[in-house]
Formats: C-alpha cells, sequence, structure tokens
C-alpha cells in the first residue's frame, strides 16, 4: 500500500505556490516529502517576497525596500515578528527644542529610499541604512539650512523641500574627497507663502500653503521653475480677487498619481466640519472630480492610477478612480486617531498616531497594532517596508526593526525541522 502522506513533487509544487509562510511550516507535519523539494521551491518562493504579511509584489514598493532576505528560515522570522508585534525600538534622533512639535502639521516629514531616510527635524537629516535596512545612527547627514522645512517629497534620485519661508529647495547627497556623505541644496523658486505640504514628479512641483494649490513646472535645466497654475479651495481661478469666500479651508495633503499627470488634494472647511476632496488633471487642465466628505481626511496615498487610499481621523476610505466612487472602508475608530498612513502599493498599509495599526485591505480588521505610549507626543508621519517601521512621533525619529530572531525556541524548531531550520 502506497504511504498516505507521500506526495508527487508536481503536487508539491501547486501547494507551495498557494500556501502562505506559515501553512509551509505546518505542512512539514504531515508530508514526508517536504524536505526533498522545499529548501528550493521555498528560497525560490522568498525571492518574489516584498512583505512577509501578505507576500507582496508591487514593483514600486519593491524599487524602495532593501534586497529580500534570502533564506526562508529569516522570512518566517520576520512574518512572526510582525504578527507576535516583537520587534526592536530605537530612538534615532531627538530634538532638543520641543516646542517645535506643535509647527510641523504635515505628515509629509519623513521619506524613505532603498538606501536612506529623510527626516525634517529641528534640522533637514538623511540617515544610511544598512544591508538589512536598519538605520546607521552613525552615519548622520546634516543638511545645513536656516528656515525650519515642514514638508518634503521624492523625486528621481533626490529630495524638494518647502519651508516656511516659501523657499523649494533640491537636496542632493553628494561625496566629496575629504568627505564621504554632504547634504547639499540648491534653490529652485520662491512661492512667498509658507509650505505647508509638497509633492513632485520630474516634471512638475505641487504646493499646499492653507487655501492655495500652486502648480510649478521646471525649467530646461531643472535648476528653477515656472508657476503655471494656482487653484483656490477647490475652486479653479487664476488671481485671489477673482474669488471671495467666507469659509476657512486648510489643504492637509496632496499627493500625485504614479503617472505624474494628475494630484490629489484635501481640504478640510471648518465652517461644514467636511473634506473637499480634489482631483485634478496637470495635461488636460481641469479638474477631474470635486468631492465632499464628513470627517478629516488627514493623508491621501495614490496607489496607482486606479486606486486612492483616504486616511480619515477614524476611518480609511479607499476610491476606485474609474467609478469615482468609494469601494472599501475600514473603521479605525477603536485604534484612537489615525493621523498619518503609508502604503506598500499592493495589500499592506500601516495608519498611527497614538498607536501604529497594520491593516490587510483583503480584510476588515487590523492585523495588529504596535505601541509607541511611553513617548510624548503624537506620529505625524510614517514610512515600511519588508522588515522596518520608520517613525515620526512628536518631534522624534524612531525605527521598529523586526529582523530579530528572539521571541521563539529555536532549539525547539530545530528538532521539529531539522536541517530545513
Amino acid at each position: 500500500m502506497s504511504d498516505p502522506y507521500i506526495f508527487p513533487n508536481e503536487i508539491l509544487e501547486i501547494i507551495f505556490n498557494f500556501c502562505d509562510v506559515y501553512t509551509l511550516y505546518q505542512l512539514t507535519m504531515v508530508c514526508r516529502q517536504f524536505n526533498s523539494v522545499a529548501f528550493d521551491t521555498l528560497n525560490k518562493k522568498s525571492k518574489h517576497l516584498f512583505v512577509s504579511i501578505t507576500n507582496q509584489k508591487s514593483k514600486k514598493f519593491g524599487e524602495r525596500c532593501k534586497p529580500l532576505l534570502s533564506s526562508y528560515d529569516s522570512i518566517f522570522s520576520t512574518y512572526c515578528n510582525w504578527i507576535s508585534a516583537s520587534y526592536k525600538e530605537s530612538n534615532i534622533y531627538e530634538e532638543e527644542d520641543m516646542y517645535m512639535e506643535e509647527y510641523y502639521r504635515s505628515n509629509k516629514c519623513l521619506q524613505m529610499t532603498k538606501n536612506t531616510i529623510w527626516f525634517c527635524g529641528d534640522y533637514f537629516l538623511a540617515y544610511n541604512r544598512a544591508k538589512n535596512g536598519t538605520i546607521k545612527k552613525d552615519e548622520k547627514i546634516v543638511g545645513n539650512n536656516n528656515t525650519f522645512i515642514k514638508s518634503i517629497a521624492l523625486s528621481d534620485d533626490y529630495i524638494i523641500s518647502g519651508d516656511v519661508d516659501g523657499i523649494i529647495k533640491h537636496w542632493k547627497i553628494e561625496s566629496q574627497k575629504d568627505i564621504k556623505n554632504d547634504l547639499k541644496y540648491s534653490v529652485i523658486h520662491n512661492v512667498h507663502k509658507e509650505i505647508d505640504v509638497i509633492d513632485a514628479t520630474s516634471q512638475h512641483i505641487i504646493i499646499g500653503s492653507e487655501d492655495l494649490i500652486k502648480i510649478l513646472k521646471y525649467t530646461d535645466d531643472k535648476n528653477g521653475c515656472t508657476e503655471e497654475k494656482q487653484i483656490f479651495c477647490g475652486v479653479d481661478v487664476e488671481q485671489p480677487e477673482d474669488y471671495w469666500f467666507d469659509n476657512k479651508f486648510y489643504i492637509n495633503s496632496i499627493s500625485f498619481d504614479p503617472i505624474g499627470t494628475k494630484f490629489a488634494a484635501s481640504f478640510y472647511d471648518f465652517n461644514e466640519s467636511l473634506t473637499s476632496f480634489l482631483i485634478y488633471d496637470i495635461e488636460k487642465n481641469y479638474h477631474v472630480m470635486d468631492k465632499k466628505f464628513g470627517g478629516t481626511c488627514r493623508q491621501l496615498l495614490w496607489e496607482d492610477p486606479q486606486t486612492i487610499l483616504m486616511c480619515f481621523e477614524h476611518f480609511i476610505k479607499k476610491m476606485d478612480m474609474r467609478t469615482s466612487e468609494v469601494v472599501r472602508t475600514w473603521d479605525s475608530s477603536k485604534y484612537g486617531l489615525s493621523m498619518c498612513c503609508s502604503s506598500d502599493n499592493r495589500y499592506t498599509f500601516v495608519t498611527g498616531y497614538i498607536k501604529i495599526v497594520l491593516w490587510d485591505q483583503r480584510q476588515s480588521d487590523a492585523i495588529q497594532t504596535y505601541t509607541m505610549d511611553k513617548y510624548r507626543g503624537g506620529i505625524c508621519a510614517l514610512e515600511f517596508d519588508n522588515t522596518h517601521i520608520y517613525v515620526r512621533k512628536g518631534s522624534n525619529l524612531y525605527e521598529l526593526d523586526f529582523t530579530e530572531r528572539h521571541h521563539f525556541d529555536h532549539k525547539e524548531i530545530k528538532k521539529l525541522f531539522g536541517n530545513f531550520y
């Protein structure tokens, strides 16, 4: 009689392709042939995993992440750390002047690239990341700046910043003969109005200042900008004297679409307690959409050309641009306020203020929460990749590292899984 627990390799391959990380480990208890094909198959599979939680494969997310962990047991360790909220927390930077906490209102004061974390504190800082993604605290790069930067945006291989004096600057890390890394800037433009939020593509820059959005286009040499359009409170006008209004609006968030031809903006109407949601097509020079929602939308994330995530204080909405309708809403009220969010542009996103909340878009409830209650202030910006979360909480920068292997008994697992582990 054939052994009922022995399966052909072809069947095992099919099983592996449709199983998640944890289930694959469980299969070792019933499949005697598992070890004969698991190592090659799982390591091949692991090369395509971007986030251990939901197996992300977003190209955009992959470009900003560090190289993937090569071995399956390392990926399994990271997966379990995310699920069990087991992580190492590090205070990377602490501001000396705590009063500056209230000065920053933007959730675009933190940016993550493949090799660098950019951070607006009392200084403009950049930190190099190690091969595993961890910040190298001893490799802090300080950008000398005489005004307070409130918002930054990533454009190609450099950073665009907007400050309280209305100055737009172009930042880049350079290496000189005697200095390994030096953060240099050049002034691109002056909008003569305090910049609250900024976003950029290789062709355009958009800035938000209270009730005003300005659209700027790079000059041919990209050393400057020309102002093409300005929009007041979602009303398409050229000059402020053309439009009179009593309502007080404030721009909370702006975001370019991945193609760079449209942008989304959220205005808050203090009188009516409503959020005005605007989509504007730069190439066609007209409003694609102008809707209103109850509540305060704190941040917009344009995940792909068809999808926008809207982070409200007590819920998160997902809008499909093909139908202009909200297709999904998540209730985040039981986790406290949500003031900022970050996405892998596939299924996983995180929100934060007092707690960091991990979400899977295929589920109604959150996967896990991570608390940082012992520190002063709330989370105003966060970024994450497959192994780390980076947080601006209050006036400080923190790192949550999920790569350590300390939350389970390795000797016991070694007995169960043998050479595979």
